[in-house]
């Protein structure tokens, strides 16, 4: 009868464990709730709690690694991926570490279980904070960029001198979003670009206008303006 009771508190236990994990998830509208990561919890605890029962055919070590891969289909179902966009990784993970959570318990490392269920939470909670910030901080600091370029030439070195230019952004990996030709005089062509990218450094237009100024029929090459705006 004893044995009973501490195997329907363990249960009970393993039940408030992965509860306390699903509040967060609950409280943010995830797919994984408190139920979701309550049951996966109490799940592993009863497959723990059967190889502890039948020691003769199995043991609580395989079991529980028999777990692990079990709760892979079930994580997969809830990581979600929109083109370049993928959710639900984090709410995979929780119920990963449920699993986890509810091994312990049912291996009778109660205060363990305990103890990783409420860093479960705590990670999910202020971590999550610390995350935004960084991602935050991230796109402060990447910035969209543009550079225009005036390049003044000889018209008759004018074809030469375009070939010249589309090796060099190729060649310095650069992108442009505009390329127009005016012709100044008889004798001088300009030709304006915009060069633009997510994070290029300036050295790199600089290193591509010293390049070009080496050309045979560049009379001026010059960096008008670097105008930076959030992407």
């Amino acid at each position: 009868m004893a044995e009973l009771v501490r195997y329907t508190a363990i249960l009970i236990i393993s039940i408030l464990a992965g509860s306390l994990i699903g509040v967060e998830r609950q409280w943010r509208q995830k797919l994984a709730g408190i139920r979701t990561t309550a049951l996966v919890c109490f799940g592993s605890t009863l497959f723990v709690k059967l190889a502890m029962f039948i020691q003769d055919d199995s043991s609580p070590t395989r079991i529980a690694a028999q777990v692990v891969s079990g709760i892979g289909f079930l994580t997969g179902g809830v990581i979600i991926r929109d083109g370049f966009t993928v959710t639900g990784i984090n709410t995979a993970a929780t119920l990963w570490c449920s699993a986890a959570v509810g091994t312990l318990i049912g291996s009778d490392f109660i205060y363990e279980g305990l103890i990783g269920a409420v860093l479960i939470m705590i990670v999910n909670t202020l971590l999550r904070d610390i995350s935004r910030r960084m991602d935050s901080f991230s796109d402060k600091q990447i910035k969209e960029r543009l550079y225009y370029v005036s390049i003044t030439c000889d018209r008759e070195s004018e074809v030469m001198i375009r070939t010249r230019m589309i090796q060099l952004m190729n060649q310095l990996q650069l992108n442009f979003t505009k390329l127009s030709f005016l012709d100044v005089s008889k004798r001088e062509t300009e030709v304006s670009l915009i060069v633009e990218g997510v994070g290029v450094e300036q050295a790199l237009v600089q290193l591509f206008i010293e390049k070009l100024s080496y050309e045979e029929g560049i009379l001026a090459v010059e960096l008008l303006q670097d105008e930076q705006f959030k992407a």
